[in-house]
């Protein structure tokens, strides 16, 4: 009674005080809406395909993928070259998915013993294999020099002498970084400190290692990169640590590996102050405000400073390499559910129950994913809903309060740009995960099937009883 008192008194206030939601176009997800009021994806009605295939069901657009690829790879004007790509595979390790990127000429970047078979079982050439990460295995080690992989970036300098070790009694001489950590980027069990000196003695040691061939440096920020300015600043670091490198070690290297970071322009992350009030008093979520850091932006830029660096102290240009994750898939995917059941309003909330749970949608919680009513009519009232899932547990909150028209059972919506981090987060908790369905020249396509029960109960090939 309290808090609906409170809801009541407030609420109102609130809500004038900050901007309503202004909707993206439909065009930013190549979604078009019919006559009728239902959304299609090159001509596919999204309830046709959640009828089909089943729900809850991630659905995902080849053509969004290829463009995202070409986009990565477009040289940018003027440029003699533009930058090699390596897909973040733990962002989205759906193989079919994976397989169209391989075509498109996209590379791969593992980070565990898993990723590296399954990008060697995919059929990735070697050569456009990166492999990093905080904890791999002797095996999977020396897996990668076996197959002589493309580069393997050395995370900490205790991992140095162990691996030349593997080297030379395999009498190999492998391709490899050294992974750093600048000034504002992720620190602690990644990467060595360039502030603290960390970073040089790795280097200085590793170039005195005859078994390795250290060509790269790898440089990753971890929280996104949503302007210019935070590019350029970044880039600049690693600029003046490859001078020192070469101004004290005579290190020229070949490879600049700039890690992952770039935002996918329709998500981001969602502030503690806005989350409270969008529970507490209906406030609207805002999307992103803008998209000034394109894909082909970023690139531009940072094959422009780098090359323009280079000329200025006259040496040759390293090849640049990228590792993109969510800013290559993020877009390219949406989660349908359908609405199971619609609870009458208690202190104010009214819930919408759906087959989806925040466990296959864990990302919601942190970040605005904007969610469409896949059937509604121009002009229809809207209403705030608190969206929940299946699974009896009261955390089990998708959307704290969002307005849509009237819901009722049966009723369909989508999660747009489920294409980073829902599925490898994902957990089957009482309900099977969903199957992975592509778009793609008219064609569907099943990636991946929904979880059957006997999968879920660990009971494949189990002996009949």
């Amino acid at each position: 009674m309290i808090k609906r008192l409170v809801r009541s008194l407030f609420a109102p206030a609130v809500q004038r005080l900050l901007p309503r939601r202004i909707e993206p176009p439909l065009s930013r997800w190549r979604l078009s809406r019919s006559a009728d009021g239902v959304l299609s994806l090159d001509g596919h009605r999204l309830d046709a395909l959640l009828a089909r295939w089943g729900s809850p069901l991630h659905l995902v657009d080849g053509a969004a993928l290829r463009r995202a690829a070409v986009d990565f790879l477009a040289i940018p004007s003027g440029a003699t070259r533009g930058c090699d790509i390596a897909y973040s595979f733990k962002t989205n390790p759906v193989p079919g998915v994976l397989r169209r990127l391989l075509a498109a000429g996209i590379g791969a970047e593992v980070v565990s013993p898993y990723e590296l078979w399954l990008a060697l079982r995919l059929g990735f050439p070697p050569r456009q294999i990166v492999y990093n990460g905080p904890a791999r295995s002797e095996a999977s080690m020396r897996s990668a020099i076996e197959h002589r992989i493309g580069l393997v970036n050395l995370n900490s300098r205790c991992e140095i002498a162990p691996f030349a070790a593997l080297a030379r009694e395999l009498g190999q001489r492998p391709r490899v970084g050294i992974r750093v950590a600048l000034p504002g980027s992720w620190s602690g069990q990644f990467g060595e400190r360039t502030d603290s000196g960390a970073a040089f003695r790795a280097f200085a040691e590793a170039a005195q290692r005859p078994e390795l061939s250290l060509v790269a440096l790898h440089a990753h920020r971890g929280s996104e990169f949503t302007t210019h300015e935070e590019l350029e600043q970044f880039i600049a670091q690693v600029l003046v640590f490859t001078d020192e490198l070469r101004a004290r070690l005579s290190l020229e290297l070949e490879v600049l590996d700039l890690g992952g970071s770039l935002a996918c322009c329709s998500v981001r992350q969602l502030g503690g102050l806005e989350k409270r009030l969008n529970r507490a008093f209906d406030t609207e979520l805002q999307p992103q405000a803008t998209d000034e850091l394109s894909v082909r932006a970023a690139v531009a830029l940072a094959v422009s400073q780098i090359e323009a660096h280079y000329h200025r102290v006259n040496r040759p240009v390293p090849r640049i390499l990228l590792e993109p994750g969510k800013s290559m898939t993020g877009h390219a995917q949406m989660l349908l559910t359908r609405v199971v059941n619609v609870q009458d309003e208690v202190e104010g909330v009214t819930h919408a129950v759906l087959d989806a749970s925040v466990f296959v949608a864990a990302p919601v919680r942190a970040e605005y994913h904007h969610l469409l009513p896949v059937r509604t009519q121009r002009g229809a009232a809207l209403r705030s809903y608190r969206l929940v899932g299946p699974s009896c547990t009261p955390a089990d909150v998708l959307y704290p309060s969002w307005r849509l028209p009237e819901l009722a059972p049966g009723d369909v919506l989508a999660m747009m740009d489920s294409g980073a981090y829902f599925i490898p987060f994902s957990s089957a908790f009482s309900f099977p995960r969903p199957g992975v369905v592509m778009l793609e020249n008219g064609e569907e396509t099943l990636l991946r099937a929904a979880d059957s029960y006997e999968q879920m109960a660990g009971l494949e090939g189990a002996p009949p009883r």
